[in-house]
């Protein structure tokens, strides 16, 4: 889906460092949360309006990250504009919204150096996320958080029978790292997201796989707890969540948990993450 302002041209640029004020940039995203592509295209707005950057036209596409970019009506768009000089400048939140693989990345920079054009990626480097569901509708994209202070991770066979193991390495990992909230729940909480994960997430051909677990105390002492799985494609939605889907993660948000979801830069990984904060306690 495309919309978009009168056009005004600018003079090509190599780099976003050296792009001018007024320099024309086209917006772009995708996701399957139409709500979710206009947030992110607000955000990218102000980002380019901050840097007196022109924006000439905004496109999104209703697509997952698996889907190539070729394959999108609204990246074509992006493409004919970068292509006709009618835009200088592509922002994107990161590269691989665009192009997902080394070799795509490689073709993509290019394609842009070709055309004298340049891209800014205002998200390179944080991931981006669902809103918190149990958040108000219109609560940003991002999650934000304090810096983190310290953490642990280990990774664990996916199948219920690593639970175990799993809950008796984060009772000891939680008093290591000396969170201050309620160890039980965040542990109740902790089983919940990687059951979610060994059961829901395991590769479609049912080849043996590996869940990541994070457990990270922020400066704040807020506590993130992360369960990262190969299964991109599987989105975390408001349906699971809600327990449509099963009840584990509706139940880590009952424990007192906010509850997203991200990809990895790549878009290989996925990461269900519950936040705690210290003083929550035990049902």
């Amino acid at each position: 889906m495309t919309h978009s302002t009168p056009l005004a041209s600018g003079p090509p640029q190599t780099a976003k460092d050296a792009a001018p004020a007024g320099a024309a940039v086209v917006l772009y995203t995708t996701s399957v949360n139409s709500r979710i592509a206009v947030q992110t295209l607000t955000s990218m707005r102000d980002f380019a309006e901050q840097r007196g950057w022109t924006v000439t036209h905004e496109a999104y596409d209703l697509a997952p990250l698996h889907i190539p970019a070729r394959s999108r009506t609204g990246w074509r768009t992006v493409q004919q504009l970068l292509a006709t000089g009618e835009a200088a400048g592509l922002v994107v939140p990161a590269e691989h919204e665009v192009a997902t693989t080394p070799a795509e990345q490689r073709e993509l920079r290019e394609w842009l150096l070709s055309l004298s054009a340049f891209a800014a990626y205002p998200h390179a480097g944080h991931h981006r996320t669902l809103p918190p569901v149990n958040e108000p509708a219109d609560a940003p994209v991002s999650v934000l958080t304090a810096p983190v202070d310290r953490e642990w991770s280990q990774s664990y066979a996916m199948t219920p029978a690593s639970l175990r193991r799993l809950r008796d390495d984060a009772r000891m990992r939680l008093t290591l790292l000396r969170w201050p909230g309620d160890i039980v729940t965040a542990i109740e909480v902790l089983s919940r997201l990687a059951y979610n994960a060994a059961v829901h997430a395991r590769p479609a051909d049912e080849t043996p796989a590996r869940m990541t677990v994070r457990l990270a105390v922020t400066e704040d002492e807020a506590l993130l707890i992360d369960v990262q799985d190969p299964r991109p494609d599987i989105p975390l939605s408001e349906a699971a969540i809600d327990g449509e889907m099963g009840r584990g993660l509706k139940y880590a948000r009952l424990l007192g948990a906010t509850v997203s979801c991200f990809l990895s830069e790549d878009a290989r990984l996925k990461t269900v993450r519950a936040q705690l904060m210290p003083g929550e306690v035990s049902l």
